[in-house]
């Protein structure tokens, strides 16, 4: 097997309750929940999720889980594919199933997914995110959760190209998710944390426009706020758009993502070394 060398993308996924009251879920219909116990149970939850996930929910994409070890799990997703071949004078048509490698930690304060890249089975890591966004937010209604997955991107990109254009900025849009986990959301301002959580927005958009012949002023690291939306938002929650002066491009950080690579042969092996890689790929201390 040749040992290929494999870019893994970062993601953050949120567990939110579906709603602030009292919620009388199908998995304890006679028992109403609060808010603060299905909180409380997301990530026991999304375990059980996680294994009752199967190939028949994915529809064309074959799911197998390849290891799991604690709150680590090693999924292989597929896409089925027709290819035509000639033989013998003959055309033949065979499937083929390239496949990607999901890494998913469950650990209550990390929530984190590594996606590979691999186009011969899908053109971005970000589809397969929209493919397991789709089936975990399906199977977690039942348990009175929502799921939400952002990618994890470069902050220092974004500050650099601030500070190359910081006074011609005219837009910025700052798009970020409610706040799931204390060590990434201390970095939100309160104001913004408090105004989501009270009126239940799981997706919350803030958008800053100049004067039709001005720019934008003090966007820069001192200003608190400014600083803690894009702290908030690189953690993999939440993205930002940004246009400049004379730019016709619309800046956007999805395009800045954290990545890894890794060596196949490394994530198919087993035991300590494979556990060992899981948390370098999905864990809080180097990413």
């Amino acid at each position: 097997m040749e040992n290929k060398k494999i870019n893994f993308h970062i993601y953050r996924y949120h567990l939110l309750p579906l709603t602030r009251r009292d919620n009388q879920i199908e998995l304890f219909p006679e028992k109403k929940l609060t808010y603060e116990e299905i909180k409380a149970k997301k990530n026991d939850f999304f375990k059980d999720v996680l294994g009752d996930l199967n190939e028949s929910k994915l529809n064309s994409n074959p799911l197998k889980l390849h290891h799991q070890e604690d709150t680590f799990y090693l999924f292989k997703l597929a896409q089925k594919k027709t290819t035509s071949i000639t033989r013998n004078f003959e055309t033949e048509n065979i499937i083929n199933e390239p496949y990607i490698y999901v890494v998913i930690n469950n650990d209550s304060e990390v929530q984190k997914i590594a996606i590979s890249e691999n186009s011969d089975a899908f053109s971005n890591p970000d589809v397969v995110k929209n493919i397991l966004n789709k089936v975990f937010q399906n199977d977690l209604k039942k348990y009175g959760l929502n799921i939400e997955i952002e990618q994890v991107f470069d902050k220092v990109n974004f500050w650099n190209y601030v500070g190359k254009h910081k006074y011609e900025i005219t837009y910025l849009d700052f798009q970020f998710i409610k706040p799931n986990l204390a060590n990434i959301s201390r970095s939100l301002p309160e104001d913004f944390k408090n105004f989501a959580d009270n009126v239940n927005s799981h997706k919350s958009q803030i958008i800053l426009k100049a004067p039709e012949k001005g720019t934008l002023e003090n966007i820069d690291k001192s200003n608190n706020e400014i600083n803690g939306l894009v702290n908030y938002t690189s953690e993999g929650a939440g993205f930002i758009k940004m246009k400049v002066k004379n730019i016709r491009k619309t800046i956007n950080t999805k395009e800045s993502p954290v990545t890894l690579q890794i060596e196949e042969l490394d994530i198919e092996g087993a035991g300590d070394q494979v556990l060992k890689l899981y948390k370098t790929i999905v864990s809080d201390e180097d990413n």
